[in-house]
């Protein structure tokens, strides 16, 4: 007898409860209840993030928390996306004695492509678009495509 197939039903059943039931919990956390969010995702401290309405969050994002996140309503974050307020300063030594933090501000209506990187202190102004596998080093105006390492405006909306 074959138990392949069921067994992957089976699996398939419990992901899908796990996954609804993870987001029903990030969502109360998060006071988001028009959250959508695809899993695995990692959030540290859960409790620096702050989420518009109607956001997406798409599985493989990583969100280093430990100033504050705030991202924007409508706002689309694809998937192996990381946000970070957090670095270390190469002037002090050794590296991992001091870290230093700052805010990230992702605007409204914002989409951030599959890969990207925003470092510490960035804002992304509304409207904007990241493209895939970019590194956000400087703050991004609103209406504007930015693409590459590091991102550069290549494109006014």
């Amino acid at each position: 007898m074959n138990l392949r197939p069921i067994v992957l039903r089976l699996y398939r059943f419990l992901r899908a409860r796990k996954n609804r039931l993870h987001a029903a919990i990030f969502r109360y956390i998060l006071d988001a209840p028009t959250l959508e969010i695809q899993f695995p995702v990692f959030i540290e401290p859960i409790t620096g993030l702050r989420v518009g309405e109607k956001v997406v969050i798409n599985a493989f994002v990583h969100i280093w928390a430990h100033e504050t996140v705030v991202i924007g309503d409508n706002t689309m974050i694809a998937s192996h996306v990381q946000i970070t307020t957090s670095t270390h300063d190469y002037a002090v030594r050794p590296y991992r004695d001091y870290r230093k933090n700052a805010p990230v501000t992702i605007g409204r209506n914002v989409w951030i492509g599959t890969g990207a990187i925003i470092l510490p202190g960035i804002t992304i102004g509304d409207n904007a678009v990241i493209g895939a596998g970019s590194v956000v080093t400087q703050d991004v105006p609103e209406n504007t495509v930015v693409a590459g390492v590091p991102a550069r405006v290549i494109r006014t909306l």
